[in-house]
C-alpha cells in the first residue's frame, strides 16, 4: 500500500513538472519582428522651375532639392542635375538631364538608361514598365523593379528631339524589403505626382 501511494505520488510529480515545462516554453516561441513606427507627413506640393533648365514639376514641401555639380569624380556636364533629397527617410531622387542634339544621341541615352536599370537584375525578382503620357504631353517609362535592390523605382521622360531627363530613387542605408516598403510606396506617390506635373518649358 505504502509502495502504491508512493507510486501514485512520483507519477503525480512527473505530470505537474511536464505541465509546468510545456507552460513555460510557449513563451521561447520567437515573435515576429516588428519595426519602428514611421509617422509620415501629410501631402503636399510646390511647383519647381528652375531659371535656366527646360523643365518644371511639383516637389512635396517636406523634400529639399539641390543642385548636383558632381559626376563621379568629375563635374555634372550641364547645371541642370538636381537631388530631390529626403532627410527624414534617407532616400535621395537622382535626376540627370540631358539636352538632345541628334537621334544617334538620343537613342545612346534611351539604351544607357535601360542598362542602369537592368543592373539590378541579378538581385531583381521583377521589373515592371509602365508608359509615361501626362496631360502636359510629357513622355517616357517608368521602371518599378521588385525584390531587394538598390533602386526599386527609375524612369526617364523625353520630348524625343531636345530634352531628356533620368531619375533613379535610392535610399542610403541597408537594403530590406520589409521595413522599407512602406517608405517605397510613401514616396512613389510624390514620383508619380512629379511626373504628372512634369512638363517641358
Amino acid at each position: 500500500m505504502k509502495n502504491k501511494i508512493i507510486n501514485l505520488f512520483l507519477s503525480f510529480i512527473i505530470v505537474f513538472s511536464s505541465f509546468y515545462s510545456c507552460k513555460n516554453n510557449s513563451s521561447g516561441i520567437p515573435k515576429p519582428r516588428t519595426y519602428p513606427r514611421v509617422e509620415f507627413p501629410k501631402k503636399k506640393y510646390k511647383m519647381f522651375s528652375p531659371e535656366n533648365c527646360n523643365f518644371q514639376f511639383e516637389i512635396p514641401v517636406y523634400s529639399e532639392i539641390k543642385n548636383d555639380k558632381s559626376y563621379f569624380n568629375d563635374t555634372a556636364p550641364n547645371n541642370c542635375w538636381y537631388n530631390i533629397l529626403y532627410k527624414n527617410f534617407n532616400g535621395n531622387l537622382y535626376l540627370t538631364y540631358y539636352p538632345i542634339t541628334n537621334k544617334n544621341e538620343f537613342d545612346k541615352l534611351i539604351n544607357d538608361s535601360f542598362t542602369l536599370v537592368s543592373k539590378h537584375d541579378i538581385k531583381a525578382s521583377g521589373r515592371k514598365e509602365i508608359k509615361i503620357h501626362n496631360q502636359h504631353d510629357a513622355s517616357g517609362l517608368l521602371f518599378k523593379i521588385e525584390g531587394d535592390v538598390a533602386s526599386q523605382t527609375q524612369f526617364f521622360i523625353t520630348d524625343t528631339t531636345s530634352n531628356f531627363i533620368r531619375g533613379s530613387l535610392y535610399f542610403r542605408n541597408k537594403i530590406n524589403n520589409d521595413s522599407m516598403q512602406i517608405i517605397q510606396d510613401f514616396i512613389d506617390k510624390d514620383i508619380l505626382h512629379l511626373i504628372e506635373t512634369f512638363s517641358w518649358k
